[in-house]
């Protein structure tokens, strides 16, 4: 039954919204008409003016070969300078005393630990946070809080 009735009314709503459209369409089918043709002119200018500002640009004499070669040698010149250079290498080498440097620390660690010994146990004072809670309380019970604004008329 619950079938029957959704299928009926899919069809219904389906038959409804294509009638609604069909007369929607009828009835403003000019103006439709007129807005795309507008659109497809407005899209065809654009791409007229983007192509001149283009065409513009590169006759003006602009030339990409010019300006790529002298990318190209300037990351050469860059890339050569930093292959030739003292700062990179020394960088390096600063690199590698600290790492050994670092490794003796971690290696003179583990030569020191004791490994009968836990260092794991875990230590609670008096004053943990429950005990500092309780503290704050009872100081808020002898001083409690004055009010100043808005003042009490009395």
């Amino acid at each position: 039954m619950g079938r029957k009735l959704s299928v009926f009314t899919t069809l219904a709503v389906g038959a409804a919204a294509y009638f609604i459209t069909k007369k929607v369409l009828s009835d403003h089918q000019e103006q439709i008409k007129e807005k795309i043709a507008q659109m497809a002119d407005e899209g065809r200018e654009n791409a007229v003016r983007y192509y001149n500002h283009a065409r513009d640009y590169v006759n003006e004499g602009y030339d990409f070969q010019d300006t790529l070669s002298g990318l190209k040698q300037k990351v050469a010149d860059t890339a050569e300078d930093l292959k030739n250079g003292d700062n990179v290498g020394q960088a390096l080498s600063s690199l590698k005393e600290a790492t050994l440097e670092l490794k003796k620390q971690f290696d003179k660690g583990k030569d020191n630990r004791d490994d009968d010994v836990v260092e794991d146990d875990i230590v609670i004072d008096g004053r943990s946070a429950f005990g500092e809670a309780k503290d704050a309380a009872e100081f808020e019970k002898d001083h409690p809080t004055e009010v100043f604004y808005p003042k009490e008329e009395q």
